[in-house]
């Protein structure tokens, strides 16, 4: 294995010098807008592009922005942004660096209406990493009242139930749980250690801007945990609200309830606030199935946010905020009542209480004379504590975590040739206690990283990364990674990424379904952490269909674990065994997704997944459970003129997947082999006034739900109860409505 690092690093060595030969250069500046005041102020994500081609990009969070030299010179280049009159500015030589372009506000237009459309989802032709958008637009089209429902019209990322009572959702990429999945609050971990399981209903959906989606290995300045992919975050940016006041009521006919409520306060030019505030509430107890459990807990959640950003408006800015979460979950029996039956065996019930408090803060140093040139430190603390029992089952655990990362960005000659440098540390101290076992650890990892980007002004980029993390536990743990850009023609791109992943596993808060089981919990041996390598491959076409945009991307996957540890419910229905691999282990993952819009204000997706995800159980090379062959979604979304009327229809089709054996199980308990396929269809229709909307959905509209999902349900503390095999949702057809009001 050492060979192989060191056969990679002369490798990338050689890449390094032969590109520093190169002497081509960008275009680069920086945009403003002039406000209500008549002040400049710095346009995050304003378009920038060369007339009559698709090169382009948009300005990041300070405004700046760098695209690749013209084919010819002169050549046009275009700048817009919603809210401002767009602005052509005449290139007449390359390799400028400090452009500086100022667009008026278009808010004085009485007589002039103008109508753009924006896709709700993109995938960047400019970025090296494959990656896509998700806007707060396409969030939108679902109820959203969390991330876990973030996701329902979007191939790239899969959402699964664990388990028949608790509620809690994973998310999958590349045919892998979540776990494997990096998740990023603006660029820092985020869904880490407790958080796991049910972190994903913790985030409101209204808070999110935008959802950047990256597949296989991301950068290296993230961190060395991410595997099958990354998910960034962005929240709401106070410097960018132009609404002081936002409520979102929803409602839904199973008796849950939620509100949402955004302050925005821009005290100057330099300091704006947001304050976020969410309760949600689920107090109705359903059994549609008559199963006698509750086909989801009863719960209730407080969550609060607020974010200051500082910007000085010339070579420095921070942004700085603190969360705090309260929620309670009961669910189990529909007969349960905890004064009268908590711990004991006279009904079974389940109970979930999350406290945690976390802080944030981000700094920037700029350096105006330099473009792309700053120094940026990320600094996250949490601590987190969660309570649960399982019928008679007891866990207590609580996390201590603290993150913080330094960046220095710079470019070598020109901006064709990019590179941050950096270091980071991060520190875990878990304490867990299952039924009378104690667990504690603490995780030490302060880490070094590099990362070149080389952007030929034509067709062509690439990101060379590498970082060298000391783990207290497990040592130096190396984490190279590598992506390319190519494009053939001005609508045609190819990727190609490689990369490796390290993460350590925690066992018990990432597999709570098993204790929703009368399993036993064995651990065979000492865990070791869990390596991976990722390699993918895809493309990426646009062309046009009776004058009408479309695209076809395509992209395979695949990941191969070092080691892993594996959750084991073959061996026996009474017991989950933990163990490292021994044998091979990999996810094969093939994604091919088209859009198209045939007519005006009307879009339409559809994507096709194939997984061939393996794993040696137990000496035997199996599919993986719960994860289905094959997967179609089909969406269609229209609006008519200004958004005022919005329609969306979404069906997802889920093939077979494998079933845990339960060959030993009494026949009155025995499941077949493979799951069956079903569809999943979701509607929802939106009604636009001046100052407010109204949207009314429908999810799950066939009502398929999975049949007996609570084996042995009637005697929930004998050995054969078992709420973990889930593939199917519990939940039948769920009408919901909402209100959502913004004061400018």
């Amino acid at each position: 294995m050492k060979k192989l690092y060191y056969k990679y690093i002369i490798l990338l060595g050689i890449l390094f010098i032969t590109i520093l030969s190169t002497n081509a250069q960008n275009i680069a500046g920086t945009v403003f807008g002039i406000n209500d005041k008549g002040l400049n102020e710095i346009l995050p994500g304003a378009n920038v592009y060369w007339k009559g081609t698709s090169i382009g990009t948009s300005t990041d969070i300070n405004g700046k922005f760098q695209v690749p030299n013209p084919e010819a010179v002169p050549s046009k280049l275009i700048i817009s942004m919603i809210g401002f009159m767009s602005d052509t500015m005449t290139i007449e030589k390359p390799d400028q660096l400090n452009i500086k372009v100022v667009l008026k506000s278009s808010i004085t237009l009485k007589t002039v209406n103008i109508e753009a459309k924006q896709n709700s989802t993109m995938y960047s032709t400019f970025n090296p990493i494959n990656s896509e958008v998700i806007s707060g637009k396409e969030l939108l089209k679902a109820a959203c009242c969390n991330l876990s429902e973030s996701f329902s019209t979007n191939a790239s990322v899969d959402v699964a139930f664990t388990d028949a009572v608790s509620g809690a959702k994973k998310i999958q990429m590349l045919g892998l749980d979540g776990v494997y999945t990096q998740v990023l609050s603006e660029n820092m971990p985020m869904l880490r250690g407790l958080s796991a399981a049910y972190g994903l209903n913790y985030i409101p959906g209204t808070w999110i801007d935008n959802i950047l989606v990256t597949k296989g290995t991301g950068s290296v300045v993230n961190g060395y945990e991410s595997i099958s992919g990354q998910i960034n975050l962005e929240f709401l940016k106070p410097q960018n609200q132009k609404k002081r006041l936002f409520i979102n009521l929803y409602a839904n006919e199973k008796g849950r309830d939620e509100i949402n409520v955004h302050l925005a306060k821009k005290f100057n030019t330099k300091w704006t606030t947001l304050l976020f505030t969410h309760l949600s509430d689920m107090s109705m107890k359903n059994d549609a199935n008559k199963d006698g459990f509750l086909d989801m807990p009863l719960t209730r959640q407080y969550n609060i946010f607020n974010r200051w950003d500082y910007h000085n408006q010339k070579n420095f800015e921070q942004q700085f905020g603190i969360k705090a979460l309260y929620e309670m979950r009961q669910g189990g029996q529909t007969n349960f009542n905890y004064n009268r039956d908590h711990d004991s065996t006279s009904a079974y019930g389940i109970g979930i209480n999350t406290t945690a408090l976390e802080y944030f803060s981000k700094t920037g140093f700029m350096f105006p004379s330099r473009p792309l040139k700053s120094v940026g430190i990320q600094t996250s603390g949490k601590w987190q504590q969660q309570e649960m029992y399982f019928g008679i089952r007891k866990y207590n655990g609580e996390q201590k975590n603290f993150y913080t990362n330094i960046i220095y960005a710079n470019f070598i000659n020109n901006t064709d040739h990019k590179y941050k440098l950096g270091a980071s540390y991060m520190l875990d101290d878990y304490s867990e206690k299952y039924n009378d076992s104690s667990f504690t650890r603490t995780e030490s990892v302060p880490g070094v990283f590099a990362e070149y980007t080389y952007t030929h002004p034509d067709n062509f980029s690439i990101v060379i990364g590498g970082r060298a993390d000391y783990h207290n536990m497990y040592g130096i743990q190396y984490t190279p990674r590598l992506h390319l850009r190519f494009n053939a023609t001005k609508t045609t791109t190819f990727r190609l990424s490689g990369g490796r992943g390290f993460r350590t596993s925690n066992i018990f808060v990432e597999n709570q379904s098993v204790f929703a089981s009368s399993r036993k919990v064995v651990i065979a041996e000492k865990l070791k952490p869990e390596i991976a390598w990722n390699y993918g491959v895809s493309a990426n076409q646009k062309f046009t269909l009776f004058d009408n945009e479309a695209s076809v991307n395509v992209d395979f996957f695949r990941t191969d674990f070092q080691n892993q540890v594996i959750v084991d419910i073959d061996q026996s229905v009474n017991k989950v065994v933990f163990y490292n691999l021994n044998g091979r282990s990999y996810s094969n993952s093939l994604q091919i997704d088209c859009g198209y819009s045939p007519i005006k204000m009307f879009d339409i997706k559809v994507a096709y997944k194939w997984y061939d995800v393996k794993t040696t159980y137990n000496y035997e090379l199996l599919d993986k459970p719960y994860i289905p062959k094959h997967r179609v979604m089909f969406n269609m979304a229209y609006s008519t003129y200004m958004d005022i009327w919005k329609f969306d229809f979404t069906t997802n089709w889920l093939g077979e997947s494998r079933l845990p054996s339960t060959e030993l199980s009494p026949i009155e308990y025995k499941l077949p082999k493979h799951s069956n396929p079903y569809f999943l269809l979701n509607a929802q229709i939106t009604k636009k006034f001046k100052t407010f909307e109204l949207y009314l959905g429908c999810e799950n509209i066939l009502n398929y739900t999975q049949r007996n999902p609570i084996i042995a349900s009637e005697n929930p503390f004998g050995s054969n109860f078992d709420a973990s095999m889930i593939y199917a949702p519990i939940e039948g057809r769920n009408i919901y409505g909402g209100f959502r009001m913004s004061i400018k």
